[in-house]
C-alpha cells in the first residue's frame, strides 16, 4: 500500500522500538491532499534522532519509506519498517531542511 504522510507523532518504548502515527498529508496550494495508506507504522529499532520525524512529510510504497528523496526505510510487512543506518537517516533529514 502507498504511503503520502505526515509523521503526526513519534512513539517510543523503552526496548528501542516504536512506531509512527501517520496522518493524510495537507494539500500543497493547488495541489491534493495525500493519503496516509496507514494509520501507523511499527519499528523494532531506530536512529537516536528518529523524533525529528514529528511533523515531517514521508512517502513510499510496498517495499520502502521514503524522507524526500532518500529512503529511510524498508517496509517490512504491512505496518512494520525496519530503519537503515543512522547515517543515512541523519543525511536525510538534513536534505529534507534545504
Amino acid at each position: 500500500m502507498s504511503i503520502d504522510a505526515r509523521v503526526r507523532a513519534v512513539y517510543l518504548r523503552e526496548n528501542g522500538g516504536g512506531s509512527l502515527e501517520l496522518e493524510d498529508r495537507p494539500a500543497i496550494p493547488g495541489g491534493v491532499p495525500g493519503i496516509a495508506g496507514q494509520d501507523r507504522l511499527s519499528f523494532d529499532s531506530c536512529p537516536e534522532e528518529v523524533t525529528a520525524l514529528n511533523g515531517r512529510e514521508v512517502w513510499g510504497g510496498s517495499e520502502s519509506l521514503m524522507l524526500g528523496s532518500v529512503e529511510i526505510a524498508k517496509r517490512v510487512g504491512y505496518t512494520r519498517i525496519a530503519f537503515h543506518d543512522r547515517e543515512t537517516f541523519i543525511r536525510a533529514v538534513r536534505e529534507y531542511g534545504r
